[in-house]
């Protein structure tokens, strides 16, 4: 009876990853991360003002002969583009302070704001111009805190993996953006950078004063957002350890649990310079009724590396390439009936760029994900059919955040996520639609597949709507309140069933923050049923997270 049972539900058994608590709370994270890494990103620091030109008037010297001495950073074709036009004319000391700001500015934009030129003794009326340019260095970079510099083997490890720049190098304002953004990328960590003038023409000392407190927290959330399959209410634990190594490193311990459901997770991060390493390691399992005689129960390993790479960063935007390996097992079982188990190994090459704009922030991002025939996975028979799963697979991911204002009225967020693959996927590659942090309104998946969309718009009403409240309790219960409206939408087409599902859904979201306490809830309907247009019942999703330490 029971290999009846598991031949009838085979098709069915391949959707059922979906439920799978460790992918949910993967899509939870990476949606949290997106929004966060764009939401928290600061205009960068530029050259200071190079203050008022110089009038014009006074004498004018002829200059056939214009050189530029001490440049190592431009080249010869970039340099003659700046000083071309002031040669054989009569030049003013205007022309020649204006020749000089042309040089720092290039300089400046390139992140070398120490670097100056300068006007060396000389005999004008010569006919030749000499200017040097005193490329900025670093003398040294002083690591200290509220009171005191820190000089410890700890303190020196925290500045060599946080900053590419070094002791001697040429002062480049990227390398020290970079590095503040390595520390301060721990939420315990506030550091802020100074500088001095040196002791040696063109030196800077580099002040990196480094604020930290609350080194080791802990999260709970409650939260009704689970599977109706496997339980609706969640409670999850989160442990998070900032620089256990001394090296600016991050770590967290996670579990998350439902009625038939538990998630365990490892993840860690360590900064060098312009790169970053990061690990994760998953253990889950979920048990979900099939019919009134069998259910399903699945496990699932999983273990990753990934090594992410700034590429280019400007006052304004920063683009990352980012490289990754993921194995996961899995293992499921109809009753006692043990089913094959599922071993895939893949690598992801991808890229994420994020800009400011004047009107709002946008980021965007590619990655190509292949199936490896590798460390032990599963291999593809010599000619599978449609409707198998392939182990061996291409797949391309894409999207886009935006945030910026709508006019008076708020904030509004739009979050696109996009999937494509010529081939049948397992239910982990799979996009799932139909979730808290996919298209909300639905209280189980209802789209699966292959290849698809969805989009996520969220707008988060101006503060103003509370300006019409008395002073007292009520305006400060305002100040901590954020009220958004959201409509998603999204579809998919799975190869195996040749079936394009959608999915939408509207809805209204209120959250309260207060000290260590967040109250968060939504309550939405869904606009798609079956594949027609019709609105379904209310979903309310209620989440509670309490910091404890």
């Amino acid at each position: 009876m029971l290999l009846c049972i598991g031949l009838g539900l085979a098709a069915p058994v391949q959707a059922q990853d979906a439920i799978d608590p460790i992918l949910e709370e993967e899509r939870r994270r990476q949606l949290e991360a997106r929004t966060n890494e764009l939401g928290t990103m600061q205009p960068r620091g530029s050259a200071p003002a190079p203050g008022p030109a110089q009038a014009a008037g006074g004498p004018c010297f002829q200059v056939d002969d214009l050189s530029i001495e001490g440049v190592t950073l431009l080249t010869p074709p970039e340099v003659e583009r700046i000083i071309g036009p002031y040669v054989g004319r009569c030049l003013q000391g205007a022309d020649i302070q204006a020749v000089m700001r042309s040089l720092d500015a290039v300089y400046a934009e390139r992140g070398h704001i120490t670097t100056k030129t300068y006007i060396p003794p000389q005999n004008l009326t010569s006919g030749r111009l000499v200017l040097t340019v005193l490329e900025g260095r670093v003398e040294d970079i002083l690591l200290i805190d509220a009171e005191r510099q820190i000089e410890s083997r700890r303190g020196a490890r925290q500045l060599a993996t946080a900053f590419p720049g070094r002791k001697g190098d040429l002062f480049d304002l990227r390398d020290f953006e970079q590095g503040l953004d390595q520390m301060n990328r721990l939420d315990s960590v506030d550091a802020i950078l100074k500088l001095q003038p040196g002791e040696t023409p063109g030196g800077s000392y580099v002040i990196v004063q480094r604020l930290q407190e609350d080194r080791n927290r802990a999260h709970i959330r409650l939260d009704n957002q689970g599977s109706g399959s496997t339980g609706r209410n969640r409670l999850s634990l989160e442990l998070e350890f900032d620089d256990l190594l001394g090296a600016n490193d991050a770590w967290s311990l996670g579990y998350a649990g439902s009625e038939n459901t538990n998630a365990f997770s490892l993840f860690g991060s360590v900064p060098y310079g312009y790169w970053t390493f990061e690990t994760d390691l998953g253990y889950s399992e979920y048990l979900t009724p099939l019919t009134s005689v069998a259910e399903l129960f699945g496990r699932t390993n999983t273990a990753g590396l990934r090594a992410r790479y700034m590429l280019h960063r400007d006052q304004d935007s920063n683009t990352e390439v980012i490289g990754g390996l993921r194995l996961r097992d899995a293992e499921r079982f109809i009753n006692d009936l043990r089913l094959t188990p599922q071993r895939l190994v893949t690598l992801d090459l991808g890229i994420k760029h994020l800009h400011l704009g004047a009107q709002a922030r946008n980021a965007y991002d590619a990655t190509i994900r292949a199936g490896l025939d590798a460390f032990g996975a599963d291999r593809d028979p010599p000619d599978p059919g449609r409707d198998i799963p392939r182990a061996q697979f291409i797949k391309v991911e894409a999207g886009w955040q935006r945030q910026g204002a709508l006019g008076g009225a708020g904030t509004m967020v739009n979050d696109l996520r996009l999937q494509w693959s010529p081939h049948t996927l397992y239910g982990a590659e799979q996009m799932s639609l139909g979730s808290f942090s996919t298209v909300r309104g639905y209280e189980n998946p209802v789209a699966t597949g292959d290849m698809g969309f969805y989009i996520r718009n969220d707008l988060y009403l101006s503060q103003d709507i509370w300006n019409a409240l008395p002073e007292g309790h009520a305006a400060e219960i305002a100040a901590r309140t954020q009220t958004h409206v959201f409509l998603d939408l999204g579809m998919t087409h799975d190869h195996a069933r040749d079936v394009t599902e959608k999915a939408a859904g509207l809805g209204i979201g209120l959250s309260y923050y207060h000290q260590r306490f967040t109250l968060s809830g939504t309550i939405g309907v869904s606009l798609i049923q079956n594949d027609r247009l019709r609105i379904g019942d209310p979903v309310a999703q209620l989440r509670i997270d309490l910091k404890t330490w």
